[in-house]
């Protein structure tokens, strides 16, 4: 649009300096036409004069001859009187002599004059030549301009006929943008309805089951009461069902060889707790043994004593679920991953909200400590992994992994490395302190759904949705060793693996509700464990790798050993 102007800009003044120039024309025209008037009329005159003089000539020949001819005629008879006349012939001829002369004169002066015009006129014609020279010139010039001008309008007219086509183009799509909104709104408000109804279905069913719980509670308390005495009396759980929904039998850890030189496969569950969460996503262990945390659909981390299963806080403050949680190394302090695009940091040892970590735009899927807690490391599904500080609760650094993540590990205790599992079949390690990627590797065929590094960070410990897990050097990213089952298959999102403290064992658990556990250094199943009921979404060694916590997605965690 803005060509066109300009050219029609240029179009306009092209033509107010071709009628100016045709103005000075005009104007030339007519100064050259008046001059040549005043020469045809000069010349007229020079010709009447001519013919004036000639005539006088003539006349004076004649009266020469007769004059001559009197004198001799006179000379002849010897008539005085007759001399007399002619003495005055003479003085008239005389007189007609020098009128003829006057006229000689001024028929010179004529002469010069007209030739002094013919110059003029001369030097006018030079000058039209030229002037119609240049106004050829600037016919051609017109004629170029007119051209170019045409052709500015011929294009000017394609940008206009282009431009209302796209004006068309945009409103059609405006209308469609219009009608699309107006059915997101539609849409929206069905489903804020249907949530709220199902909110509501949701509150009304757990009311009932917590009024039913409460009646089963009431007539088996004393049920419970002379299970765990029996259980405290056996170390295998003999007589004891893992339908219960809570029960603790006291296993010494040295019971299962953990005293014995590492950590233990776990042969049976010895206690079970209940989350009371219709959905759980991620557990974590105080590094003590002593505190267990439990995050799920719903908005609140609940934090139970791990020996005991007794509720200690139900930390709230999040606006939606939690999807994932950890603890710091020296148990102060809890964060948890929310989907309402935020992480939460509470401190332990009061039950209340501390930090709120905001700056995400997308789900926050991940989020972990350093080791001395100085540092928080969350993943969004915005594509970013932020890196905050604990103590102000801002974001100091933010690596953009372009690819989307499931989970990410720490390399080091003080997260200057960082290991990212991605879901084109990647693993990414990056530094934390450039956000630059070190390196990456496609090691699966399938999604990688979990990272777990070991405690010296040489290696990472991955868990795929192509149902194998890989033990990877983090500094090469060389395969050391691959670990699979039949019938083992994880499920989308809750697939955590993890390692023993000692990396002699590696466990994940199925989406059939089987619990696996792995060789690491022959990759050989040690053995699977059906003692869940639905999936399992998190499983983890305590410290001394005594004891398993293995966490299925609907509501129960269970203990082994």
């Amino acid at each position: 649009m803005a060509q066109a102007k300009t050219a029609v800009a240029a179009g306009a003044r092209w033509e107010a300096r071709i009628l100016a120039q045709l103005e000075q024309r005009d104007l030339r025209v007519a100064t050259v036409a008046k001059v040549i008037h005043s020469y045809n009329r000069l010349a007229s005159k020079v010709g009447e004069y001519a013919s004036n003089t000639r005539t006088l000539e003539e006349r004076s020949r004649e009266l020469q001859g007769e004059h001559e001819r009197l004198l001799e005629y006179e000379r002849a008879n010897g008539n005085v009187s007759n001399i007399r006349a002619n003495a005055l012939a003479q003085q008239r001829i005389t007189e007609l002599e020098k009128e003829v002369e006057g006229l000689k004169e001024e028929r010179t002066l004529l002469y010069r004059t007209q030739a002094t015009n013919a110059q003029r006129l001369l030097d006018l014609s030079d000058r039209m030549r030229d002037t119609d020279e240049r106004m050829r010139q600037q016919d051609l010039d017109i004629a170029d301009s007119q051209e170019a001008l045409r052709r500015a309008n011929n294009k000017l007219n394609d940008v206009q006929a282009t431009v209302k086509e796209k004006d068309g183009t945009i409103e059609i799509l405006q209308d469609e943008l219009s009608a699309l909104q107006l059915e997101i709104v539609q849409i929206e408000e069905r489903c804020a309805r249907l949530q709220g109804e199902n909110d509501d279905l949701v509150k009304r069913w757990l009311k009932k089951m917590n009024e039913e719980a409460e009646k089963v509670n009431e007539v088996t308390r004393e049920l419970e009461l002379i299970k765990r005495k029996s259980a405290a009396l056996s170390p295998r759980l003999d007589g004891v069902s893992l339908d219960d929904d809570q029960f603790f039998a006291n296993v010494p850890a040295s019971a299962n060889g953990a005293l014995r030189g590492g950590a233990v496969a776990p042969r049976a569950a010895v206690g079970k707790i209940d989350a009371r969460m219709e959905e759980l996503h991620s557990i974590a262990l105080s590094r003590s043994g002593e505190m267990l945390a439990v995050g799920g659909q719903s908005n609140t981390v609940k934090v139970f004593d791990a020996q005991t299963g007794d509720s200690i806080y139900s930390l709230a403050g999040c606006l939606k679920g939690i999807n994932h949680v950890d603890i710091s190394t020296d148990g102060a302090l809890l964060v948890a991953a929310s989907s309402d695009h935020t992480a939460r940091i509470w401190k332990l040892d009061t039950g209340r909200s501390w930090k709120t970590l905001s700056g995400h735009i997308g789900s926050v899927v991940t989020a972990k400590f350093n080791h001395d807690a100085s540092r928080v490391f969350t993943y969004s599904q915005d594509r970013t992994v932020k890196v905050w500080d604990t103590a102000r609760g801002l974001c100091v650094k933010t690596l953009f992994t372009v690819s989307s993540c499931h989970d990410i590990d720490l390399l080091d205790s003080e997260g200057t490395r960082l290991v990212t599992a991605h879901m084109d079949n990647s693993i990414r390690v990056w530094d934390t302190a450039t956000g630059k990627r070190l390196h990456e590797a496609a090691i699966h065929r399938e999604q990688v759904m979990s990272v777990w590094a070991s405690r010296s960070g040489n290696r990472v410990l991955t868990n795929s949705y192509d149902g194998t897990l890989k033990l990877v050097d983090s500094r090469s990213l060389d395969v050391l060793a691959v670990m699979s089952a039949p019938g083992y298959r994880p499920s989308r999102n809750w697939a955590r693996a993890s390692l023993s403290p000692d990396e002699r064992f590696a466990m994940a658990g199925s989406i059939d509700g089987k619990l696996y556990i792995w060789d690491v250094a022959s990759g050989d199943l040690v053995r699977s464990l059906d003692i869940h009921k639905s999936a399992v979404c998190d499983a983890l060694w305590d410290a001394s790798g005594a004891r398993v916590y293995s966490a299925e997605k609907s509501r129960y965690i269970l203990i082994l050993q």
